[in-house]
């Protein structure tokens, strides 16, 4: 999705329409209870590792540290920005996952950079 949000700013930018990706953290509403939150009943055993995740939301329910309407307000007032960021990230394990990530393709592609550019044409 966010690939998709990232061309499709590009696409509209002329027309100045303005696109911006959210990419929330864990927030406090009901998208982790039991009657929202749907697990396999026959799970495979395969899949421990999922459960294991599975089990950490559930375990979340009523502790994340979000803000909905914290939230909900941060990106109503993108409608009024002249300039809104590509990107916004809501709430502090947000940024702390993002970060990571980023960190993680810098080194990946510090360590496959020899590869990437040896597909140059050689001229």
């Amino acid at each position: 999705m966010i690939a998709f949000s990232e061309v499709l700013a590009e696409d509209v930018k002329a027309f100045g329409i303005k696109v911006t990706v959210v990419a929330p953290g864990a927030f406090r509403t009901s998208f982790l209870t039991p009657e929202s939150l749907t697990l396999p009943k026959n799970p495979i055993e395969d899949y421990e590792d999922v459960r294991n995740v599975h089990e950490r939301y559930l375990k979340m329910d009523g502790a994340q540290i979000g803000d909905p309407e914290k939230a909900a307000a941060a990106m109503i007032s993108l409608a009024s920005m002249p300039n809104p960021p590509a990107h916004l990230l809501l709430g502090n394990d947000a940024l702390t996952r993002a970060t990571g990530k980023l960190e993680a393709l810098t080194e990946e592609f510090r360590v496959w950079k020899a590869i990437t550019i040896s597909t140059d044409l050689d001229e």
